[in-house]
């Protein structure tokens, strides 16, 4: 399966000076696993899944003379350990066999929460972060045969999936079910990420309430978001919703979008917004599948997409930018702003073409909006 961050991982693991541990982190169901076996290519791999309790003994046990064996066994392959914040203590035993027996390794893991805590602890120097996020327009038709790899995307196939990737999202197991079949997976995967997720990270109380605020995000995607009225309607307390969006966040199902000042002016707003990761997710967890002419909110769906489009685009060459929106104290808003060392730019997103100007903004519509999702 063909992958943006595929050549990068391999120029990081055999060409770069540093050659780091490679720590892949995404939402579930991204392709975390497809993705560090294809880096792999024609290197012998062995992979570990820590979902599995018998991978994760062969991790536990720190006497020297193990490790030593260990390292013998897989001296010539690379190591995948999948799902490492199964057994966060691991990245100790890593940092090891890294350190004294220089083998390689590439972990992946769907929350942050734990894996960031170790890795900042022991292995703080030794580890590469990439962010593999759900295929963007350009991979979802090198997949279908539409293009090759070299291609750019046309406007025609780039429209066409434009309505099914704001419908559906744009998860890989989406290119390998039927019509009939996408609306179930995505519920299925929305409530296994919200209650078996969440309680391998933190003991949640309540997950009838968890679900509850993620539903609540989900209806407000691309608005202002008011941290006392979700403690309000959950009726769990301030601290708790601030935690559980964390943890929302660092488990890549959410992105929060801050006030940025702009043209001089002080973006005054100290509330946020929230975007989806995927948003075939969030419309499970809105119920709503229909197509983008019968819906009242197809222009917050398409803000949501270029929103995290941009994101991911910035994300995968590594490029060191503010990402958020402006509010002025008139109440005027603009959706997204970016600011650089060098460059600041502000962007309109509309679902129709006719839209008043104004200078110094770019105006992003269905038409060019696939740009910005390749």
């Amino acid at each position: 399966m063909y992958r943006y961050l595929e050549e990068k991982i391999k120029w990081t693991l055999d060409k770069s000076g540093w050659q780091p541990i490679v720590l892949l982190l995404g939402l579930r169901q991204t392709g975390k696993s497809t993705l560090a076996r294809n880096v792999c290519g024609q290197i012998k791999y062995r992979l570990f899944n820590f979902d599995l309790q018998t991978d994760r003994l062969e991790f536990m046990d720190n006497n020297r003379h193990t490790l030593e064996e260990f390292a013998r066994r897989y001296e010539n392959e690379i190591i995948i350990v999948d799902e490492v914040q199964k057994l966060p203590e691991s990245t100790g035993t890593i940092k090891h066999l890294y350190d004294n027996f220089h083998l390689k390794f590439i972990m992946t893991g769907s929350s942050e929460v734990a894996i960031k805590k170790n890795i900042s602890d022991s292995m703080a120097g030794r580890v590469k972060i990439f962010h593999l996020y759900p295929l963007n327009i350009k991979e979802e038709l090198v997949q279908k045969e539409k293009i090759s790899e070299t291609d750019k995307v046309g406007f025609d196939d780039g429209m066409i999936e434009i309505q099914n990737y704001l419908t559906y999202g744009s998860l890989p197991k989406m290119l390998n079910l039927k019509q009939e079949e996408r609306e179930g997976y995505l519920k299925d995967l929305t409530n296994l990420i919200l209650s078996k997720d969440m309680l391998d990270v933190i003991e949640v109380k309540s997950s009838i309430k968890v679900l509850t605020l993620a539903k609540f995000l989900a209806m407000q995607i691309g608005q202002l978001v008011s941290v006392g009225e979700l403690a309000m309607l959950t009726e769990l307390s301030r601290p708790t919703v601030y935690n559980y969006l964390d943890i929302f966040e660092q488990m890549n199902l959410i992105c929060r979008a801050y006030p940025l000042s702009t043209n001089n002016r002080e973006a005054i707003s100290s509330k946020f917004k929230v975007y989806f990761t995927d948003l075939g997710l969030r419309n499970a967890l809105v119920n709503d599948f229909r197509a983008l002419n019968q819906r009242l909110d197809s222009g917050l769906l398409l803000e949501n997409a270029v929103y995290m489009g941009i994101k991911r685009n910035n994300d995968y060459e590594e490029k060191v930018v503010e990402q958020g929106f402006f509010r002025s104290e008139r109440g005027v808003e603009m959706d997204i702003v970016l600011k650089g060392s060098d460059m600041e730019k502000v962007y309109e997103v509309k679902k129709s073409d006719k839209v008043r100007k104004k200078d110094g903004v770019e105006y992003i519509t269905m038409k060019n909006a696939g740009e910005f999702l390749v």
